[in-house]
């Protein structure tokens, strides 16, 4: 019985907990192989990649990364991301593509 007051606080903590730090992280590896096929120099697509983990959602840098390796030009996979996913990323994206592609 004593555990009993503390249900609710356990159940809490088992829904919480869980969604605490999860998330998809970026595939920096993908990203620089996407931005590559799609003609970017190897130093400025690994600085773009780099750059750009940790300032998006692993889920939106991955899925643009999937669409660029399938052969979707980067305008192109970045306007499928911001359909699906919102446009909330797109102001740190061009940020640190302005800073790394001339």
């Amino acid at each position: 019985m004593l555990y009993s007051k503390f249900y609710p606080y356990l159940l809490a903590a088992a829904l919480v907990l869980p969604m605490a730090g999860c998330g998809e992280s970026a595939n920096v590896d993908l990203m620089k192989q996407g931005l590559t096929r799609n003609g970017l120099p190897a130093d400025q697509a690994i600085c773009y990649a780099e750059n750009l983990d940790g300032k998006i959602k692993g889920e939106i840098y991955n899925f643009i990364a999937a669409l660029m390796n399938e052969g979707i030009t980067e305008k192109d996979s970045i306007n499928r991301a911001r359909r699906k996913f919102g446009a909330d990323f797109k102001t740190p994206l061009e940020e640190v593509r302005n800073s790394c592609v001339n």
